[in-house]
């Protein structure tokens, strides 16, 4: 099947959301499609040049990437939705998929086939979008939304803007791990337990309480792989202990080796959780979140310690990890006491990566969304 996928993504860039795109695109593939992934032709004002975006990503070069090029600034909604039709005319797709409301609009309009995938609840950040949206699930041509949680489903449903069986749970996934050996050259004491956690320092993301813990546990090491250049100084800044290490943005090549390196990984997701910091209470995702970072440590095999999070035990239990108040540090602490017994770290670490082979490779969430 020929498949367009629409989304709004810069890539390259260091967001979640290209790191999710491209996946999928990959995912798809592997799946027997072919695949154009259409995006705006933009740059990350924060993002290094890179030579190869496939191995950037690290994924296989089994799709074709097109570039939405905007000239002019007045009128810029039309000229993209010109673009748009211009893509859609010269790949005839059989089928449209998209994070794009615009651009899956379009398509239903234009008579494709067409799913659109949501990570917000489509009416946060403006009412015209939540409308926009409204006219999109109504066209006949528009067979789902696809969201990434239950909690994120029933935010729709109760809005009464699309019927519940029109709405499909898939919550995100990572790329199954063949490595496990390969690790990163650690900046520490590798007599000490070694706990990890990747992703970004924003508020929210748990940084406020491994702050915490790392003061009050010093027999542990900490890894902090991820963040901004700005977000790693100011937590430098607060974070002046001997057994913290911050090893900045790797690639996705480069964050296997790392994961693999640790023998516990933190999921310290907090009860608000802004993106990219915003400080806009509309924007909390906490509540309908999927962390790619779980299900990367997931597939890594590794012991996770979690915040003890609704949306969280959408995929996490007390078999597949060790789940805590989000915001109590002696209950974090303790939890990473009892990971001290490897049998007990090992049959966690194990659980969740069957969890995961069964339910979260890229792969097969690939082929669930299409049904």
């Amino acid at each position: 099947m020929k498949i367009i996928y629409i989304a709004r993504s810069i890539i390259p860039s260091r967001d979640a959301n290209s790191i999710q795109v491209m996946k999928m695109c990959q995912a798809f593939a592997a799946n027997g499609h072919e695949i154009v992934l259409l995006v705006p032709d933009k740059k990350h004002n924060i993002e290094p040049a890179v030579n190869n975006i496939y191995e950037y990503y690290n994924i296989k070069e089994c799709f074709s990437i097109k570039r939405i090029k905007i000239k002019y600034k007045k009128g810029r909604v039309f000229f993209e939705i010109i673009e748009i039709i211009k893509a859609l005319s010269a790949f005839k797709p059989d089928f449209v998929y998209g994070r794009c409301t615009l651009g899956c609009t379009i398509a239903c309009l234009k008579g494709y086939q067409t799913i659109y995938e949501s990570h917000i609840p489509i009416w946060s950040s403006s009412k015209i979008k939540k409308y926009g949206f409204i006219l999109l699930s109504k066209n006949k041509y528009f067979k789902k939304l696809v969201v990434i949680s239950q909690a994120l489903k029933n935010m729709y449903v109760s809005e009464n803007i699309i019927p519940s069986n029109k709405v499909y749970v898939a919550h995100d996934g990572a790329d199954e791990i063949t490595d496990f050996r390969t690790t990163a050259k650690l900046s520490s004491n590798n007599t000490k337990l070694n706990i990890g956690y990747s992703g970004h320092l924003y508020p929210g993301k748990g940084m406020e309480i491994i702050a915490k813990i790392s003061q009050l546990a010093k027999e542990y090491n900490f890894h902090i792989v991820g963040g901004t250049e700005k977000d790693i100084k100011h937590w430098k800044s607060i974070i002046q202990y001997d057994n913290v290490y911050f090893y900045g943005f790797k690639s996705q090549n480069d964050l296997s080796e790392h994961i693999n390196s640790f023998d516990i990984c933190l999921l310290p997701n907090q009860k608000i959780v802004l993106p990219c910091g915003r400080q806009d209470p509309r924007r909390n995702i906490s509540e309908f979140t999927s962390p790619l970072k779980l299900f990367e440590y997931m597939a890594h095999r590794k012991a996770i310690i979690s915040s003890d999070l609704p949306v969280l035990r959408e995929v996490l239990n007390e078999t597949n990890s060790v789940l805590v108040q989000c915001d109590n540090i002696n209950e974090w602490i303790q939890a990473i006491k009892t990971l001290e017994d490897k049998d007990k770290r090992d049959r966690i670490a194990k659980k969740a990566c069957d969890d995961f082979m069964a339910n979260y490779i890229w792969k097969i969430r690939a082929e669930n969304v299409l049904q």
